[in-house]
């Protein structure tokens, strides 16, 4: 493998293009240069695996902020006064809707 090859792979790694089985020829040999390509290629699958484990951590993480933000956002509205007086009124308007109870 030359120069320009492997500086191809570690822009495609870097990129996240790299598919492991580019390496599938080199692999294949029995020398210390397949051995190397084997480490290589399992060094980049378990990259990324940890990468999709921690896409997925990120996302969950998104997905709780998003959640706090929105509680907050609630309480923010819901704990005001005038808030709490509208909901004094709508009880008072259905007390007078329902008539009086007897």
């Amino acid at each position: 493998m030359n120069l320009a090859s492997r500086s191809a792979l570690a822009e495609a790694e870097a990129a996240e293009t790299f598919d492991p089985d580019d390496l599938a020829d080199v692999a294949a040999r029995p020398d210390a240069l397949g051995q190397l390509a084997r480490v290589f290629q399992r060094m980049a699958r378990e990259v990324y695996a940890r990468e999709q484990r921690l896409k997925q951590q990120v996302q969950k993480l998104r997905i709780e902020l998003d959640e706090a933000r929105q509680a907050r956002q609630v309480a923010e509205i819901t704990e005001t006064d005038y808030f709490r007086q509208l909901q004094a009124e709508a009880q008072n308007l259905r007390d007078i809707l329902e008539g009086p109870s007897e």
